[in-house]
């Protein structure tokens, strides 16, 4: 009886143990985060190719919805990116189409962040600060597409 109560806990552990790790591959894609007057939510995130194979942009398109009753500006420098081991890469600015400019009261926006990082890099951190050097008002997790 004791050696069928102790293989029942052993299954319980190992279980329990791998449905823990499967969690640590998810992902934050489509959940909003931010202030009480800003909500942003990350709604794709796809990859393209840098001047270095080492290195590819990664594109992060966002949803903002400004619930104040003022407008607010908003841009792709109140954005920043770091992996696993606390890296972080800033935005990657050469791009004509990224975010920034002014949202009127009630209003949503869809616009792209994008991040210069190493080819290898499948997920990180994604933070936004409402001021620059500011502590983060959101983050999210974001896995990154092969």
């Amino acid at each position: 009886m004791k050696k069928i109560l102790m293989a029942i806990l052993a299954t319980l552990l190992i279980t329990t143990t791998l449905a823990g790790c499967g969690n640590s591959e998810s992902s934050d894609l489509n959940k909003s985060f931010g202030t009480k007057a800003i909500t942003i939510t990350p709604t794709d995130v796809t990859r393209e190719k840098a001047a270095s194979d080492r290195k590819i942009i990664l594109r992060v398109k966002v949803k903002v919805k400004n619930h104040s009753k003022k407008a607010m500006g908003i841009g792709a420098g109140n954005f920043q990116l770091k992996d696993d081991n606390g890296k972080t890469y800033d935005i990657y600015g050469m791009k004509s189409n990224s975010l920034g400019q002014e949202i009127m009261p009630g209003e949503s926006i869809k616009g792209n962040v994008y991040f210069e990082v190493p080819a290898d890099l499948e997920r990180g951190w994604v933070d936004y600060s409402v001021f620059l050097n500011e502590e983060p008002a959101a983050e999210w997790l974001l896995t990154f597409p092969k």
